[in-house]
Formats: C-alpha cells, sequence, structure tokens
C-alpha cells in the first residue's frame, strides 16, 4: 500500500508542487524514521540540556542569578517573597517538589497553580497508559513483522516492505498474515480513550472545587473585582448611575441604592493621546538629558562638586478645579508664561553644562511655523509646509513641549462630565455590597430585548481593562469577529509556505534522492543531513511557532473586541491552539500543505480518514524530533533562561538606558502570557505531544511525552515559585478551555483509527479489520454524547458561584476578621501606617464617606467623574509624599565596591525602597482608601499625575543646575535626581523607582 502511494506520487514534475503543494508528505510514505537522525539529536538536545542546567546551578546564587533565576525572593512585597532557592541540587529538587498547593496558589495565583496542575494531569493520564501500551503493543508490533522482508502481491510480484528504524515498533510492522493482532490495538484504543475521558472529568470537578474555594475565600471576597460586572452594549436610556442603581438595585437588600457604585464608562480617547504623547516626550527629554551628562562625565574635572543627596521632591500639585469661568484666562497665562520660559532656556548662557561643553554638543531642532503661529517640528512627511523656520535647542523644546501638555491636560481634568468633549460609552462598572450579588446580576438576563446588556463579565479586575475597547458595539464586535476570523484564515493558508519548507527539511535524506534537483546533496555526509533534518529544523520552527504567532493571536483578540487582558489571553488561548492543531498537526502529519489537502477534501469529504490512515503513521519522525526538542532543549532553556541573560548582560548595556530605563530593567519580573503557554502544551498533549493519537500508533512516542510532561513540570514548578508574577488571572478558566481541548486528540485519534482498520489488509487483499471500524465508530460517537453531557453538567459551575456556598463563605469571613482582638480597642496605628481593620474593608466605601478636607460628601458627591477623579489624584499626591519620606530614609549613595559586591549592595536597596510602597488597602487612610475604591474602575487616565524628569546625579553637579534650569517653567515641569547615580563608566545606577511612580501601583492586585 505504501509502495503504491509513493510511486503514484512520485511521478510529478512540477518543482512548485512538490515544494508547496505537500510532496513532503509523499516522501513520508517511503521513508521509516531514520535511527542515525533521530539518535543525533537526541545526544545533541541531551547535551544543550545539560549545558542548561549546569549553567543554572552555577550561576542561580550569583549576582545576576539572582535577578534571573529568584527575583521573588526581593523584588516583590513581603506577602510574596520566597526563600532563596537551595544551593544544593538535591535540596533544590526536594523543594520543588514540597511545594505546597496552597503556597503555589497564594505566590503564583490561579492560572499558575492550574499550569502546574495541568502537566501534572497529562502526566497521570499517560503515564500508567505508557506502563500498559509499551508493555503490551511494542512486542505485538515488533515480533514477526513485516521488517524488510519480501512479500508476494496478489498480481503475483515479489515486493519489499521496507518498514525500517523505529517503525519496526509501530504500527505498519504488522504483517498482513497477522492481522488479528489489530485487536489489540483496538482494546488498547478503547482503554486510552475511557481513562483520558475519565481523567478529563475528574480534573474538571477538582478545577470547579478548587477555583469556588479561592473565589469564595475571605481575602478574595474583599477585593473590588469580587464585587464588580461589566455591562457592555448597554442601550441610551440606561447610560446614567441613576438608571442602572434603579435597574441593579433588586440584587441589594432593601433596594437600597447606596450599597451600589456604578461607573458608566466615557470616551477619553483625547485625554489618553495627549497623555501617551507627553510621555513620549518625558521619554526623550530624559535620554537626551542623559547624552549630555555622559559626554561631561568623560570630560575631566574642574571642581569636585558633589551632588546633594537628598532628593529633588515634586511639588504638590492640585488640579485646576477652582477656575471655571477664570479658566480661559489661566490658560493663556500659563501658555504665555511657557513661551517666555522657553526663550530664556533657548538663550541662557549660564547653564553649568556650557563650562564643560561647546554649545555645539546641544542637539537642535528645527521648527516651523504653522498658520496658527504655533512653532512645530519639521517633518520629511510634511514636506509642503512652509512658514517661518528656526533652530532651537532640543532640551529647551522638549521642556516646553511638556509643559504645554500639562497644561492642556489640567485644562480638561475639570470637564470629564462634559458630554460634548467625552460621550458616554454603551458599558459600565457596577459594583454591589456582596459578592454573591454580582454573581445573580451577571448571571441573570438583565434586558427584554436579545443582545441588550450583554455580555456581562466578572471578576474584572482594574488593571486588566482594556479600555479602548469599553466603547465597543454589538454590530461593530460581530464586524470586527469576522475581519478577525478572515485575517486568522489568511494566517493559516500564509504558514503552510515555512512549514511544508520545514517539513520538507526534516526528510531530507530521502527528499535528495526523490527530488531530481538536489542531487547535488547526496554528496553530502549523512551526519550533516542528520543534523538539518533532526535538531535544526525542530529549533527553527520551535522558534517561528513560539515567538511570531502569539503575538498576532494577541493583536486579533484585541480586534474582535475583547474588553480586559484576562478575556484577551482566553481568546488568545483559542486561536493559538487552533493555529498550532492545523499547522503543526493536521497539516504537517496530512499534508504539509493547505493549497493540497482542502482540495481533497472538499473532492471528497469522506476521505478524512484515509488521509489520516494513511499518513499519521509515517509523520512519526517529524514528531519524535520536536518532540526531543521540546523534552530536552526547551525545559532546559526554560530554567537557564538564556535569552534573559542575554539581554541583561549583553543586549541592554549597548544602549543607552535612562534611569526610568534601568530601574525597570532592575525591577521588572517576568510574567507569563497564558495564552501562549497553555495552548502551546495543550498542543503537545493533544497530538504529537500528539500523544492520542500516536499512543496507539506508535506507542513508543509515550516515553518520550512522559519524559518531556515531567522535566517541563519541575522547569515549570521553579519558575512559576521563584521567579514569575502574573499581571493576568483568569481564575482557571484557560485550565478548564485547555482540558476541554483535549477532546481535539481523542476525535482525531478515533477518525485516524478508523481509517487505520480500514485500510489493513490481510494477505489475499481483503480488508481485515472492518468490526474493529465499526467499533470505533460507535465509540466515538459515546465520546461525543459523553463529552456534550460534561459540558452540559458542569458548564453553569465554570463561572457562577452556586447560592449553596455563599453561607459557608460568610461564615469563613466572620472567623478570618472578627477575633476576640476586635472586641477590644485596638492600639493605635503608626502615622506612616494609618488604615482601619481588614474587617472594615468592604464596607469602608459603602459608609457615608468623607471628602479629604474633612466634610461629610453625600452619595451626590461622588456622582461626579470630575469630583472622584480630584478626590483620587489628591490622595496619591498625600501617598506619595508619606512614600517618598519612607524610600528616602534608605537612600546611600553607595561607594565604588566590587562589581559583584555593589550589584547586590545596589539591587538591596531597589528591594527596600519597593517594600516603602502600600501593597495593602490596610496601608491607606480610611480617606486614601474610599478615594481609592471610588475611583478604581474609572479610567486610569483620569487619574494621571504629571511626569517628573527623572536624571541622575553626576559629579559635576551639571544635574542640580538642571533642576535649578527647569524651574522657570514653574509647576508644570518637574525635575528630580532622587535615587538615580551615574557611575565614573557612564553607567546609570539606581536605588528606587522613578520619583513619579503610581505610589498605588502595589494595590492593582488587591483590588
Amino acid at each position: 500500500m505504501t509502495t503504491n502511494i509513493t510511486s503514484t506520487n512520485s511521478t510529478s514534475n512540477s518543482t512548485f508542487y512538490n515544494w508547496f503543494g505537500g510532496a513532503p508528505a509523499d516522501v513520508q510514505a517511503q521513508a521509516g524514521i531514520q535511527l542515525r537522525g533521530f539518535l543525533l539529536n537526541i545526544a545533541v538536545n541531551l547535551g544543550l540540556f545539560a549545558a542548561a542546567i549546569l549553567a543554572f546551578f552555577l550561576l542561580k546564587s550569583s549576582a545576576i542569578g539572582r535577578r534571573i533565576y529568584q527575583p521573588k525572593t526581593y523584588l516583590v512585597q513581603d506577602r510574596l517573597r520566597v526563600d532563596a532557592v537551595p544551593a544544593d541540587p538535591i535540596r533544590w529538587l526536594r523543594r520543588i517538589f514540597t511545594i505546597r498547593d496552597d503556597e503555589l496558589i497564594l505566590k503564583c495565583g490561579l492560572d499558575g497553580y492550574f499550569f502546574i496542575r495541568f502537566l501534572r494531569a497529562i502526566l497521570v493520564i499517560f503515564l500508567p497508559l505508557m506502563v500498559i501500551l509499551v508493555t503490551v503493543l511494542l512486542p505485538i508490533n515488533y515480533n514477526q513483522g513485516k521488517g524488510n522482508t519480501f512479500h508476494t502481491t496478489s498480481d503475483g510480484k515479489r515486493v519489499r516492505w521496507n518498514v525500517v528504524g523505529l517503525d519496526t515498533l509501530s504500527w505498519q510492522n504488522v504483517d498482513t498474515d497477522k492481522t488479528s493482532r489489530f485487536w489489540a490495538h483496538l482494546v488498547c484504543a478503547i482503554l486510552v480513550i475511557s481513562w483520558a475521558v475519565y481523567r478529563i472529568y475528574r480534573e474538571k470537578v477538582k478545577f470547579i472545587d478548587v477555583r469556588q474555594r479561592f473565589l469564595t475565600s475571605p481575602e478574595h471576597r474583599l477585593k473590588a473585582s469580587a464585587r464588580t460586572i461589566l455591562v457592555t452594549n448597554i442601550p441610551s436610556e440606561y447610560r446614567s448611575k441613576e438608571a442602572l442603581e434603579a435597574l441593579y438595585d433588586v440584587f441589594v437588600d432593601n433596594d437600597d441604592r447606596s450599597r451600589l457604585t456604578v461607573w458608566v464608562n466615557r470616551d477619553y480617547k483625547a485625554l489618553r493621546d495627549m497623555v501617551a504623547r507627553r510621555r513620549s516626550l518625558r521619554h526623550a527629554l530624559e535620554k537626551e538629558e542623559l547624552r549630555i551628562l555622559r559626554l561631561i562625565n568623560k570630560k575631566p574635572r574642574k571642581s569636585n562638586v558633589a551632588s546633594p543627596v537628598n532628593p529633588v521632591l515634586e511639588k504638590t500639585r492640585d488640579s485646576l478645579s477652582v477656575y471655571d469661568d477664570e479658566q480661559g484666562v489661566y490658560l493663556e497665562q500659563a501658555r504665555m508664561s511657557i513661551a517666555s520660559a522657553f526663550e530664556q532656556d533657548c538663550y541662557e548662557e549660564k547653564q553649568l553644562w556650557q563650562e564643560y561643553l561647546k554649545p555645539s554638543a546641544a542637539s537642535l531642532i528645527t521648527l516651523i511655523q504653522g498658520k496658527d503661529d504655533e512653532w512645530r517640528p519639521t517633518s520629511l512627511f510634511r514636506f509642503w509646509v512652509s512658514g517661518e523656520k528656526r533652530k532651537v535647542p532640543k532640551v529647551a523644546w522638549l521642556r516646553a513641549e511638556i509643559a504645554r501638555l500639562t497644561v492642556r491636560i489640567d485644562a480638561l481634568l475639570p470637564k470629564l462630565d462634559d458630554e460634548e468633549l467625552f460621550e458616554k460609552q454603551n458599558s459600565a462598572f457596577i459594583q454591589f455590597d456582596r459578592q454573591m450579588a454580582a454573581h445573580m446580576a451577571c448571571s441573570l438576563v438583565s434586558h427584554n430585548k436579545a443582545g441588550r446588556m450583554s455580555p456581562r463579565f466578572l471578576e474584572v479586575a482594574p488593571h486588566e481593562v482594556i479600555w479602548a475597547n469599553m466603547g465597543v458595539t454589538s454590530r461593530g464586535r460581530v464586524i470586527r469577529t469576522c475581519i478577525a476570523l478572515v485575517l486568522f484564515t489568511g494566517i493559516l493558508l500564509l504558514w503552510s509556505i515555512p512549514t511544508t519548507i520545514l517539513t520538507s527539511l526534516s526528510q531530507l535524506a530521502s527528499l535528495r534522492d526523490s527530488v531530481s534537483w538536489l542531487f547535488w546533496l547526496q554528496n553530502w555526509p549523512s551526519w550533516i543531513i542528520g543534523l538539518i533534518s533532526g535538531p535544526l529544523v525542530s529549533i527553527l520552527l520551535a522558534l517561528l511557532i513560539q515567538l511570531v504567532v502569539p503575538a498576532l493571536a494577541r493583536k486579533l483578540a484585541v480586534l474582535v473586541g475583547a474588553p480586559t487582558r484576562s478575556k484577551r489571553e482566553l481568546i488568545t488561548q483559542d486561536f493559538y491552539f487552533t493555529f498550532l492543531f492545523v499547522e503543526l498537526v493536521l497539516l504537517t502529519a496530512v499534508s504539509s500543505s493547505v493549497v493540497k489537502i482542502v482540495p481533497l477534501i472538499i473532492d471528497n469529504p469522506v476521505s478524512i480518514p484515509t488521509l489520516l490512515a494513511t499518513n499519521v503513521p509515517t509523520s512519526a519522525n517529524y514528531f519524535f524530533n520536536y518532540l526531543i526538542v521540546q523534552s530536552l532543549g526547551f525545559s532546559g532553556s526554560i530554567l537557564f533562561q538564556y535569552l534573559r541573560i542575554l539581554y541583561i548582560s549583553l543586549i541592554w548595556p549597548c544602549f543607552t538606558q535612562t534611569p526610568r530605563e534601568e530601574a525597570w530593567l532592575q525591577t521588572t519580573i517576568p510574567h507569563q502570557m497564558w495564552g501562549n503557554v497553555y495552548s502551546l502544551f495543550t498542543n503537545f498533549a493533544v497530538i504529537g505531544e500528539n500523544r492520542f493519537i500516536f499512543s496507539v500508533v506508535s506507542p513508543l512516542m509515550l516515553i518520550f511525552v512522559s519524559v518531556t510532561f515531567s522535566l517541563f513540570w519541575v522547569a515549570y514548578r521553579h519558575n512559576y515559585y521563584y521567579v514569575q508574577r502574573n499581571k493576568v488571572d483568569t481564575h482557571g478558566l484557560l485550565f478548564n478551555n485547555a482540558m476541554s481541548q483535549l477532546f481535539a486528540g481523542i476525535y482525531v485519534m478515533e477518525i485516524a483509527l478508523i481509517g487505520l482498520f480500514l485500510l489493513v489488509r490481510d494477505s489475499q487483499e481483503n480488508v481485515a479489520c472492518e468490526s474493529q471500524a465499526v467499533i470505533m465508530i460507535v465509540l466515538m460517537i459515546l465520546t461525543a454524547a459523553a463529552h456534550y453531557v460534561m459540558e452540559r453538567h458542569l458548564r453553569p459551575l465554570y463561572e457562577f458561584l452556586p447560592v449553596t456556598v455563599e453561607d459557608a463563605a460568610v461564615d469563613a469571613e466572620r472567623r478570618a476578621f472578627i477575633t476576640s482582638d476586635d472586641i477590644e480597642t485596638p492600639p493605635e496605628r503608626p502615622e506612616h501606617n494609618r488604615g482601619s481593620g481588614s474587617n472594615d474593608l468592604e464596607g469602608s466605601d459603602m459608609s457615608p464617606a468623607k471628602t479629604l478636607d474633612g466634610s461629610s460628601a453625600s452619595p451626590e458627591h461622588w456622582k461626579s467623574m470630575s469630583t472622584t477623579a480630584h478626590n483620587a489624584r489628591n490622595a496619591l499626591s498625600r501617598l506619595k509624599k508619606e512614600t517618598a519620606a519612607r524610600i528616602t530614609d534608605v537612600q546611600v549613595h553607595l561607594p565604588e565596591l566590587p562589581n559583584a559586591s555593589r550589584r547586590r549592595e545596589v539591587a538591596d536597596q531597589l528591594s527596600a525602597a519597593i517594600a516603602g510602597y502600600p501593597d495593602e488597602l490596610t496601608d491607606l487612610t480610611p480617606d486614601e482608601r474610599v478615594a481609592q475604591l471610588k475611583a478604581a474602575f474609572q479610567d486610569p487616565v483620569t487619574r494621571e499625575s504629571a511626569p517628573v524628569i527623572w536624571i541622575p546625579q553626576d559629579r559635576a553637579g551639571v544635574s542640580e543646575d538642571a533642576i535649578r534650569q527647569a524651574k522657570k517653567y514653574g509647576q508644570y515641569l518637574q525635575y528630580s535626581n532622587a535615587g538615580a547615580f551615574l557611575t565614573a563608566k557612564n553607567k546609570c545606577e539606581v536605588t528606587q523607582l522613578a520619583p513619579d511612580t503610581r505610589p498605588d501601583w502595589l494595590l492593582d492586585w488587591v483590588l
């Protein structure tokens, strides 16, 4: 059968067809797995794995290793910190195996915990199957098989079977005289499917239990996100706080609307664009200031002027909410003041840097005067614009432009409720007084017309909101989805080209004999051919698949209209898994080309089982090699993290990093893009790690798959516990999707086995396994029925909490926060850590609030977006002062120590600075907490503070002079050199975060 297929396909004379029409798959049918290339692939990747593990153990306790391999020991808040990685490899491995589930959930979040559980679940499914199937099927496949023997065809010809290499251990080695052995394959297939479906069901039940216990835990119930829902597609008559409160007050006690907090979203795109431009200009100004400081730092010192250690703190600024009718006059005065300061800055000759450098050292920028008398930079893309031109110092123009933008932004902040400037969008956040009320409101139908006030979303954290998608309409969402699907289809079609080329290279040994224009490869040594067709192809494919495709899938998820980052990850998971399943599994195993497979299926849809049955067994070479790279090379690189080491040690120092960029590099902890990793490993589990298909066809695959997931389980437990921190948490929904996607592998396995059984011929060329095929058809129907019943039975529990858990959750909350100590008068808190007890949190934003000036605030006081944002900005300003005071106490400019010691000391100061930021709502005063919670679900651009230009202190004192020069712009331009230093080697060294860092940035994880 194999020989006939090969001879038919090899007669094609079209080079284009051979490369882009699926010739690699035709070659698959004539070639067994090359043992030499297989062993070379193992050797190369085993060497890479050993080198990565050795480097990991050598570096993990060093200064750079501390930053790379265990940042969660010092760069996170105290409640998330972990003990240092044990130096002894045995103790380290013991620690990895003994991390408790509750520790993983606390340190890694539910998505991190469930991903590690997903790896464990795959091992639980396949380790028992590996023992059974390898023991049963390998002897059946190998003993007295076809091998390299001759056989007589029905027309009397003697033909060699040519089943060689590892193929002698698989399905196609069973001789035509022993077709009764396929009953063993059927029994094993039934065992695989039954065990897999059962384990998927058990894991889903466990997922529901763990998720419900986490969501109803006292700590989680206190979060604002636990009691808040996002409602979209709101009709115009309900786009007000009063209308939404009247609609949803049925879910609170006594219809008390004061227990509801409503945020109707507005389109702040204009404000958001100005803030984004101001950030871009801030970055450009900091780079230009740093360039000048570095040029001076290379010059000999005229005098040893030491920069003061005390930071220059920003002045407290209030928003422009007091101008009203006089605002126009004020804005004009501010513009004139900035223009005057700009002119002075352009021609100032008493700047300290001019004592070290010539005036020509300053970068210049060409401005052109428009018809509105505004000076703007010239651009090559606007060459037709004419007008008066002038060259000015770039620093002066950047300072003035930032100041002008600050004035314009501050002028808009009191007008946040202006319908003409910022129209209302068709979405709103609604916060209830109880978690169960939010779940009830989200699960029940809100409007009598289909599609209105739907979909609704639970567990929306403020920092996860994609504000640009808050105004997407239902019609717009449909159009966006259609566009995204068309683009995704285009990606699938175009991606067949590189996939075809790489798959062809994996069969290079056969291609050089069958493709005429590749004759020149016949003189190449076999080991080179094996290296190219084995490790090289697998590494290239892994890089191509894991870098480019996820980024495209995430863009499509945003295009679809995902309202939150967690929803974006869920959509990305679906796109990415579909891509991997189609391109990396089906097309690679069947045809390697959409160009060939689609016409065949359209002409004869019934041929799908035959296509799978013909090509799946012979595609094992490709998947064996890919599996080895993933299990050894990829798992080792996950621990070693060579890309981060190269980036931090070699790539980053080559660029001009500002203090802000250096602080970002030193304090940012890697975070996992969950849509990527879940999809990738689900695809591994589905087909080639494709286990379901190859578990019966080629049971040897199970050994490699089990080793793969065991190594990944160890690597990811270390990374999630010691290294990575989650910015997005779907609370396990990705895990549930991944378990459901495993059914794709089961269905493909069943279809392939149906075709395989129908293709089996005995020595008389008669169909030998009709009964097995019929049983597989029945089994596939039963599998689909079980899948349907499982999803229908469990789906209501995936997202919503049942009413039965409410009483137990309330009791647990009382036990956690109402103790005997609460009855006594609590001791007075220190001034810098004022705040009420944890038991006051949930009701704090529901009780009568006070404004920051001490006066009582009625509910009407909080209905204005401008007022809410104003109070939040003032609260942040006060909190920033307190935080800056705490950070100042630990700032010390270190002496010139040896590199390793100095790096550790700097890291310790950064750690102490991070610890100075509040990371719990109890760290805030009642007024600050109320302001924070009331503005939590308001677009953060409305609370954006003015930027601080952060430059490093230098020995010549030029940074201090730059701060003095910037004062001519008044409150609209602020400089600081706090906690940043320029070393003798012209490198920036930072001991704190940027001065304009939001003081509540750590609170994002507790809202």
